[in-house]
């Protein structure tokens, strides 16, 4: 049978917004089929002991009204998500000699900048500059990416200028323009959000993420899963359906175009294979994943592009420790900010940052709770990143099967992020009544991350030197979506949705896409969401 126009592979933030898309403009009946047993990818949340926390979504910027992403953010969830703001001096950078607040004036954080390193003055006007310009750089280039090359070329030459900028390090970009060694370090503070060190991130990622939290952050309130329980009820409208605990194992192809999956349907310890047919799969694992490992072995790859993804850079190692607080951690002087920790200035050092020799070196510090107002118990997470070889002998092992050594090994990371917090914030680990530690084996079990990491395909220069990757593939009728035809995070996720349903819906189709979103914005409208169905969601 095929009840289904479209078979989204994955329910994380791009697959759904482009499901709701479908479903709303072009009246589409889309599965989306995820193969946990949460939708939601990266805006999922769980439950411990009562506590319950965010495994991917940290806090957004670029969500005030009438920016892009908010307008987008509006549409595919028919403004059911609430964005709480952060406080106005949402960061803190703390440095073994200073900490330095961000707030979420740009010009004040200038006039602070400016206050703390006067001889810098005229580069950090122009580095100011410098960033919204590369940042709109970035937005056009992505689109180019998933564009017929009519537009596509139009597109890049608008901001040419820019190019030379964007395709340098930002370690490259900094030392051109700075001295101060303790103010590159400084402004790279928040690399930990796009996941790779100044010397190896292209200037194009620092600028699109620095530029998004110059207005401040927001959180959603309810937490990250009121996204996916926004757009599911939009896309059931239009006679769609989302499944849990369905792994896709295969996209069949037919005379060079997709048909359709093969999926493994769990029950419990019952698993089922069925073959779903429709005339047009989109994948939301990533591309590295969808064109190695969810192909037939007979579909023959460009030479070209084997090439890139034989030799494509993995991604950030991430390591997380979930807290349950017995009390408000305001008694401590905290009020919803985030704290990037690091024991030295110089970001490009691995021994110098993440997890090394049993301490943690640096880490980001933030409290879900105090970011959302409907939070019933007190919550912290301390994230981050150890080498990808660390838990290499544990590879091709299952969650909950993995031996005492790797417990321990978890125990141990828990106790060195502790540790950290604890010298810069003396009583934390008091407030401490419940612990759990994420490891990249986690994410790539949950996630399917198993080679982009949880920020999609590394942000170098060389990703968009080459254009790593468009909505298209050389297989008709398949298509990518997400952060790896878009940009890393919430919001690169979501306009990677945008950007795959304008190609689907044919030339000018994201302008489309943008002027309805534009216009529903306009009318203001909300409608009630119904109740999800336990059956459908699990």
């Amino acid at each position: 049978m095929q009840p289904y126009d479209i078979i989204v592979i994955g329910s994380g933030m791009g697959g759904l917004t482009f499901a709701s898309l479908m479903a709303q403009m072009a009246h589409k009946r889309v599965l989306v089929l995820e193969h946990h047993f949460k939708l939601g990818g990266f805006t999922h949340t769980f439950t411990r002991k009562g506590y319950t926390w965010d495994v991917g979504l940290h806090y957004v910027g670029g969500m005030n009204k009438g920016t892009s992403s908010r307008t987008m953010c509006d549409f595919v969830t028919h403004s059911a998500v609430k964005w709480h703001k952060l406080p106005g001096a949402f960061e803190q950078f703390v440095y073994p000699d200073f900490t330095f607040v961000v707030t979420d004036d740009p010009k004040e954080y200038l006039h602070d900048l400016i206050q703390h390193f006067p001889a810098e003055e005229t580069g950090l006007r122009r580095y100011f500059r410098d960033v919204r310009h590369v940042a709109n750089w970035c937005a056009l280039e992505t689109w180019s990416w998933s564009s017929p090359g009519w537009l596509a070329w139009p597109l890049r030459l608008a901001h040419m200028r820019q190019r030379t900028l964007a395709l340098m390090t930002t370690k490259h970009y900094l030392d051109q323009r700075f001295a101060d060694e303790r103010l590159k370090a400084l402004l790279t503070s928040q690399w930990g959000d796009y996941g790779l060190p100044p010397d190896q991130s292209a200037f194009a990622i620092h600028a699109l993420v620095a530029n998004s939290y110059l207005q401040g952050a927001w959180y959603p309130e309810g937490s990250a899963k009121t996204i996916a329980s926004s757009m599911v009820p939009i896309i059931e409208e239009a006679g769609g359906t989302c499944l849990v605990n369905h792994d896709v194992v295969e996209i069949l192809v037919e005379n060079g175009s997709a048909k359709g999956v093969r999926v493994l349907e769990k029950r419990g310890k019952q698993v089922e294979e069925k073959t779903l047919l429709a005339p047009l799969v989109v994948s939301d694992v990533g591309a590295y994943s969808t064109l190695t490992k969810l192909l037939p072995e007979q579909v023959q790859l460009p030479w070209r592009l084997r090439e890139d993804l034989e030799h494509m850079p993995k991604g950030n190692a991430p390591v997380i420790l979930f807290v349950g607080l017995k009390e408000s951690p305001v008694r401590l002087g905290f009020h919803g900010e985030n704290h990037w920790i690091f024991s030295g200035y110089d970001h490009d050092n691995a021994q110098a940052n993440g997890l090394r020799d049993g301490q943690a070196m640096s880490a980001y510090l933030s409290f879900p709770s105090l970011k959302d107002p409907s939070a019933t118990q007190h919550t912290a997470e301390i994230i981050s990143s150890v080498d990808d070889q660390t838990f290499f002998q544990w590879q091709n092992t299952t969650w909950k099967h993995r031996g005492e050594a790797y417990e321990q090994l978890k125990a141990d990371i828990g106790e060195a992020l502790l540790s950290l917090v604890e010298r810069h914030y003396p009583g934390f680990r008091e407030l401490v009544a419940y612990q759990e530690v994420a490891t990249p084996l986690t994410f790539e079990g949950f996630a399917e991350q198993y080679h982009e990491g949880i920020y999609g395909l590394p942000a170098t220069p060389e990703r968009f030197r080459r254009r790593w990757f468009g909505a298209q593939t050389p297989v008709r009728g398949l298509l990518l979506t997400g952060t790896d035809v878009c940009s890393l995070g919430i919001e690169g996720a979501m306009m990677g949705g945008a950007f795959t349903a304008g190609y689907a819906l044919g030339p000018l189709g994201f302008l489309r896409v943008m002027s309805r979103a534009q216009v529903y914005s306009r009318t203001l409208h909300v409608r009630p969401v119904p109740a999800l169905s336990r059956k459908r969601v699990g």
